[in-house]
């Protein structure tokens, strides 16, 4: 398996001669009210990247990229799709062969299984980790989760799991402009919680994702952190983990 960090949520799998895309994005345009500009140079892919499969955790634009649905989807390719999602995305999506899953149902093509499980969303909008397994490397993506009481269950009933790409920005959110009130409770994973949940998945690492792209002083308020937290709370909570840049790619042989 290869697996490419894309921007900000987003991942590149390779494997089996396929493509998977999951919360592939490269349009954050509609965020940039609460998001802010990025601060760092986006990823651009989607001239190169053919997918056979394409996933994403729940609908916010910054994980749900139709643009990219449109261009980067093979003719013959699939959409895989939590049930919970399945009315919305028809609403945004045609003439595109879609295979459907129910939370802990898997779909096998290609030697390459995709399992939807359990997620809870800082804002209350549905959504989904996805759990894929090539027959070798296992991953789990776990979109802009926050913490929830199934992570101990998931790390039960799906090992092994080589890497967790798990959201680590802690953000509170302001997004008063879009009709959410202000909550001082963060909107995603902590850096610590992420250690943590992979910890309770019995991960082999944790990979963060879903940090550094945008910060804005108002509405989208991360949690920093460097190389010093990484190290210590790997320590403290005795969890394995390595940081893969956007653009980067990790080679599992």
């Amino acid at each position: 398996m290869e697996i490419q960090k894309l921007n900000w949520a987003g991942i590149r799998i390779t494997s089996h001669g396929k493509t998977i895309l999951i919360d592939a994005v490269e349009d954050f345009s509609y965020y940039k009210p609460v998001l802010g500009d990025a601060v760092e140079d986006l990823v651009r892919f989607s001239d190169e990247v053919r997918a056979d499969y394409i996933l994403f955790t729940h609908m916010h634009l910054d994980h749900f990229d139709k643009s990219i649905i449109k261009k980067c989807l093979k003719e013959d390719g699939k959409l895989v799709v939590y049930s919970g999602l399945e009315s919305y995305v028809k609403k945004f999506v045609e003439n595109v062969d879609m295979v459907v899953l129910d939370l802990n149902e898997t779909f096998t093509e290609n030697q390459i299984t995709f399992k939807p499980v359990f997620a809870m969303d800082g804002v209350g909008e549905i959504q989904s980790s996805w759990i894929v397994s090539d027959g070798r490397t296992k991953i789990f993506h776990g979109g802009d989760t926050i913490w929830h009481n199934q992570f101990w269950n998931l790390g039960k009933e799906n090992e092994p799991i080589d890497y967790a790409f798990l959201p680590a920005n802690g953000v509170v959110v302001n997004f008063e402009i879009i009709g959410l009130e202000y909550s001082p409770v963060p909107a995603s994973l902590s850096l610590k919680e992420a250690f943590a949940a992979a910890r309770l998945l019995h991960a082999r690492k944790l990979v963060p994702i879903h940090y550094g792209l945008f910060a804005h002083e108002k509405c989208y308020i991360p949690q920093l952190f460097d190389d010093h937290d990484l190290k210590h709370l790997s320590e403290e909570i005795g969890q394995e983990y390595m940081i893969l840049k956007d653009g980067a790619v990790l080679m599992e042989v």
